[in-house]
């Protein structure tokens, strides 16, 4: 599907920029930066195709590699014209989530797991990337604080699964599977949603 495809390349653009971004606010050089931004685009795939003992998808298609190498130079050089448009790769990040997500499900479908390996598979492919960039710059993975982030992925992938139950196809499954998980990602972050969480005396707000 070349629209999937060109979801996947948006998503990983996005993912990178994100991880850039990180990277710079982080004080890390030029090395740094492209490190953190290409773990964060391929990362979620690479835990995906080794869990299923795949051909890891950036050996056989160096795109992503090397787009994420671009985007992070870009954002290194022009960081404060990315920071202007941050809101904006918050939307590509919820496509690039909701594309990753509904590719994970359909390769761990396409290898026979079940829905509780469909749907972790799906998550990890997700979030995986977001969760080593965050782990490498020190910070708390955003899939454990509050934010509706791997709930909307878990969610997507559900809803995936559901259809594929019902005999619709896969590629009506791939569709409402990653629309889902973008629009709950997206409202999240124009209603600033939130999973709720026990605040603790002293710690941390």
């Amino acid at each position: 599907m070349l629209l999937l495809l060109l979801l996947d390349y948006l998503g990983t653009i996005a993912f990178a920029a994100s991880g850039a971004l990180k990277g710079v606010r982080k004080g890390m050089d030029i090395f740094g930066v492209m490190v953190l931004a290409i773990v964060t685009a391929i990362g979620g795939g690479t835990i995906r195709d080794a869990l299923l003992d795949n051909r890891i998808f950036w050996l056989e298609d160096r795109t992503y590699v090397l787009l994420s190498a671009v985007v992070a130079i870009g954002v290194f050089w022009l960081y404060r014209l990315v920071q202007k448009t941050e809101r904006a790769l918050l939307i590509f990040d919820a496509i690039g989530l909701g594309v990753f997500t509904a590719i994970g499900a359909m390769r761990a479908a396409e290898a026979g797991a079940d829905v509780v390996g469909i749907v972790t598979l799906a998550c990890l492919t997700g979030v995986g990337g977001g969760l080593l960039r965050d782990v490498l710059a020190r910070d708390i993975p955003i899939v454990l604080r509050e934010e509706i982030y791997a709930s909307a992925s878990i969610l997507g992938a559900v809803v995936f699964w559901a259809l594929l139950q019902l005999g619709a196809g896969q590629t009506a499954a791939l569709s409402v599977g990653a629309g889902l998980t973008i629009l709950v990602r997206v409202l999240s972050i124009v209603l600033h949603w939130q999973l709720p969480r026990r605040k603790m005396p002293g710690a941390a707000q």
